[in-house]
């Protein structure tokens, strides 16, 4: 069960994600750490970007739609006791070839909201679909 130790490493950042999810998404049900479909179907520039990911990781009323809210929720969300988060971002060819700079941008804040997860001991990953990630270094989850 090579994902239930990788989950228990609390390993955290952005990564290419596997080519099937489901034993991914197994490994982190077992574990009890939430998995996030972060859907971008149609989804092309920042604003929608970041609208969409408020809407799957649940983020409070308060959020306010830019990069350093997203940081700082994210932050406040590891203190709240949760175990850790997988986020699968899928399907985002769309935003990958028209926002590339967004693209480059939420990786960057997420991977900052990964080390301060994995500072407390924490998992937080976000896996990028292959499509989604064309065009974007991501290294390979192992």
């Amino acid at each position: 069960m090579k994902y239930d130790r990788l989950i228990r490493s609390a390993r955290a950042g952005v990564y290419a994600a596997p080519r099937l999810a489901g034993p991914l998404r197994a490994a982190a049900k077992r574990a009890g750490i939430a998995w996030l479909e972060l859907d971008l179907a149609g989804v092309a520039d920042r604003e929608a970007f970041l609208q969409r990911f408020a809407e799957a990781f649940s983020l409070p009323a308060y959020f306010g739609r830019n990069w350093d809210a997203l940081h700082e929720c994210l932050v406040d969300s590891a203190g709240r006791g949760t175990p850790g988060a997988i986020v699968h971002w899928r399907r985002g060819t769309e935003l990958a070839r028209r926002a590339p700079d967004a693209v480059r941008t939420a990786f960057r804040v997420l991977e900052g909201a990964a080390a301060y997860w994995s500072g407390s001991g924490r998992v937080f990953l976000v896996v990028v679909d292959r499509d989604s990630a064309r065009g974007f270094p991501l290294r390979p989850l192992r």
